[in-house]
């Protein structure tokens, strides 16, 4: 005899909540004063962290990456330079602030537009969205301290709000899917490691709409793979143009291999490779085999071998592809290894704790914002009193991470949120992408997991969210008079 799993929603019921919301034609009344207010409210909290220190936080790599934008000129190790051009559009030549207040902005655009898809139009859920998880993020993840950071790093959770929302919002007018569109471009633009990670992310996220589309009435995987396609395609066409304009070629990534070299110094590949292989080959390298880098930024930014190779990065390709050709087995347990790592290492504040451009950066400063040195010098991160604040929020922030991942689980297993339940799918997806790519091709680095963490409390949020929409629609079906 068969029962009925009490806790399971009937079929009809899980379409009637996945049923994408019509926004265009939805009846909802807008305030837009209060709107605004809201917004500017939101934006305004993201922006704490750079509040309480004086000026937008900074780190190593800042400097060059505003040299880039303003006098277009590329410094290696060449990055991607979208966000180069963004701190130079953004800032109108006269100030960072102006950067991270866009930072901000785009960051409330996107999470309003997330809110609405996953827990609807209504516009008192949506005001909660803003005045009530703006703040939750602001104080209990790393999200401010990225907004407020002059780094593309904010971009990766950007990039995977607005991919997932062009994916499953099938209800987005075309402008609005135009916008996000545009967002997906600059985000994937600003940082080399976003390309890999939107062609992987893209690909998945594909192959669940084709596996739930059916059953969750989303649009069909031809019709939105447009929407990831052109903005990928457009993202390696702007960077290309850029870097040919700076006298770099038309090339997607002038370093090549430096970074992925880099890390395989560091795991000792490209040390016993070279060793095995310096008899027979002429590598400049080889007068190095004493004292070859043992980490990333020893050989990036310290050791003399990186400034041969970048004349000769021939060479640099044929260390690399001759190391992994060597030791594939070796290199494929690392990088699994490096993955699993940068999974769980995403302490908030990496960028304060391991500055080490003071110099570089206060030279930048003079001749690319020279109105805000004094400011920028007198800020509590140059004079070193910002460092303990992020240790200590470094820990909450890393509790909350590990609380919300088992409690989105057993959100999802309840199977009451089919929307949100797909939202969390991709964001684990997206996580475990971005530790992949970053771990296996550059190092375990703090940053680059802290820079997507955010997004597993913003999806608890979400959830408790659900809950409370559900509530009020029980309530208001007892009685129909209850507001």
């Amino acid at each position: 005899m068969s029962t009925i799993d009490p806790t399971y929603p009937p079929l009809d019921a899980i379409q009637e909540d996945a049923r994408p919301i019509s926004q265009a034609t939805e009846k909802v009344e807008i305030d837009t004063p209060r709107m605004l207010f809201s917004a500017a409210l939101a934006a305004s909290l993201l922006l704490w962290v750079a509040m309480y220190n004086g000026y937008p936080t900074v780190f190593s790599d800042t400097g060059g990456y505003l040299l880039t934008g303003v006098f277009q000129i590329a410094l290696a190790p060449y990055r991607a330079p979208g966000y180069a051009f963004f701190t130079s559009i953004t800032s109108m030549g006269a100030s960072p602030w102006f950067t991270i207040a866009a930072q901000a902005i785009l960051v409330v655009y996107v999470l309003y537009e997330t809110c609405n898809y996953l827990i609807g139009s209504e516009r008192k859920f949506l005001d909660r969205c803003l005045l009530i998880g703006v703040p939750a993020l602001a104080g209990l993840t790393s999200l401010p301290w990225l907004v407020s950071l002059l780094m593309p790093d904010l971009f990766a959770g950007i990039l995977f709000l607005t991919a997932f929302l062009l994916v499953f919002s099938g209800g987005l007018p075309l402008a609005r899917r135009i916008l996000l569109a545009l967002i997906v471009t600059i985000s994937i633009a600003s940082h080399s490691s976003l390309f890999p990670i939107a062609a992987l992310f893209f690909a998945a996220v594909a192959i669940m709409a084709l596996a739930g589309g059916q059953m969750l009435g989303l649009p069909s995987a031809r019709s939105v793979m447009p929407w990831l396609l052109v903005p990928i395609v457009a993202a390696a066409f702007w960077t290309s143009a850029m870097n040919y304009r700076m006298g770099l070629g038309f090339k997607l990534s002038p370093s090549r291999n430096a970074f992925l070299l880099g890390r395989l110094f560091a795991d000792g590949l490209a040390g016993d490779f070279l060793r095995e292989n310096c008899p027979k080959e002429h590598f400049i390298s080889c007068q190095y085999l004493s004292h070859l880098p043992r980490t990333e930024e020893e050989f990036l930014f310290q050791h003399p071998l990186f400034s041969d190779l970048k004349t000769n990065e021939d060479e640099m390709d044929a260390i690399v592809r001759g190391t992994i050709a060597a030791y594939p087995r070796r290199f494929l347990l690392s990088s699994a290894r490096q993955a699993f790592l940068q999974l769980g290492t995403l302490r908030t504040g990496d960028e304060i704790r391991t500055y080490g451009a003071r110099e570089w950066n206060d030279s930048v400063m003079q001749l690319v914002y020279p109105r805000d040195l004094l400011t920028f010098r007198r800020d509590r991160q140059i004079r070193g009193r910002l460092l303990p604040l992020a240790d200590a929020l470094a820990t909450v922030h890393t509790v909350v991470f590990w609380i919300s991942v088992p409690a989105c689980l057993l959100f999802a297993w309840t199977r009451r949120f089919p929307r949100i339940n797909y939202f969390l799918a991709s964001a684990i997806i997206f996580l475990v992408i971005n530790a992949a790519v970053c771990g296996a091709l550059a190092g375990v680095f703090d940053r680059y997991q802290s820079r997507v963490a955010w997004l597993m409390p913003f999806c608890l949020f979400v959830y408790l969210s659900g809950l409370a929409v559900e509530r009020n629609r029980g309530v208001t079906e007892q009685d129909p008079a209850c507001p």
